[in-house]
C-alpha cells in the first residue's frame, strides 16, 4: 500500500520494534526485563505517575516564557478529537489573534490537518512536514488552506 494509511501498521510496528537489533540500535529494553513491546502499554500507563493531568499548566509556562507553541490536531482523530483539543486551549483564555484551519492565540497556535487521524505524519505525511517546515522558520501556516 504505497501513499496510502495502512491499516496494518500497528502490527508491523510490534514486529520491527521487538526485533533484538533493532531494540539494541535504539539502546531500548536495556534493563532485560521480560516484556513485549507494544503501542499502547499499559505496563506504563498505569506506573507511570510523573505525568501531568493536563498539559495546560506547561502550556501557561511556556507561554509565559516566550516560546512558540504549535499544536496540531487531525480532524479524524477518535482518540483525541479535535474539538477536545479546541475546549482545551479554550480553558486557557488565550486571546484569538487569526482563526481558520489554523487558529493563531496570542502564545499559542493550533494547527488543524484535514483527513488526519491520531497520527497525523502517518496519514498526512506531506501535510505533516509543510507544518514542521513552517513551525521551524517561524513562519504562519499557508492562508488558502491547500496543504492543510
Amino acid at each position: 500500500m504505497r501513499g496510502s494509511y495502512d491499516p496494518c501498521t500497528e502490527r508491523h510496528s510490534t514486529v520491527y520494534y521487538n526485533r533484538p537489533e533493532v531494540q539494541r540500535a535504539l539502546h531500548a529494553n536495556v534493563t532485560g526485563i521480560n516484556y513485549t513491546w507494544t503501542t499502547c502499554s499499559e505496563t506504563i500507563s498505569t506506573s507511570w505517575r510523573d505525568s501531568p493531568k493536563s498539559m495546560l499548566p506547561i502550556y501557561k509556562e511556556l507561554i509565559a516564557a516566550g516560546l512558540r507553541i504549535w499544536v496540531f490536531s487531525g480532524d479524524t482523530d477518535s482518540v483525541v478529537p479535535l474539538t477536545a483539543t479546541r475546549y482545551s486551549i479554550d480553558a486557557l483564555g488565550l486571546p484569538t489573534v487569526v482563526g481558520g484551519w489554523s487558529q493563531v492565540y496570542k502564545g499559542l497556535t493550533l494547527v488543524t490537518i484535514r483527513g488526519a487521524g491520531h497520527e497525523v505524519p502517518l496519514h498526512r505525511p506531506r501535510q505533516a512536514l509543510i507544518l514542521f517546515q513552517h513551525f521551524l522558520r517561524g513562519k504562519p501556516m499557508p492562508k488558502n488552506g491547500t496543504v492543510v
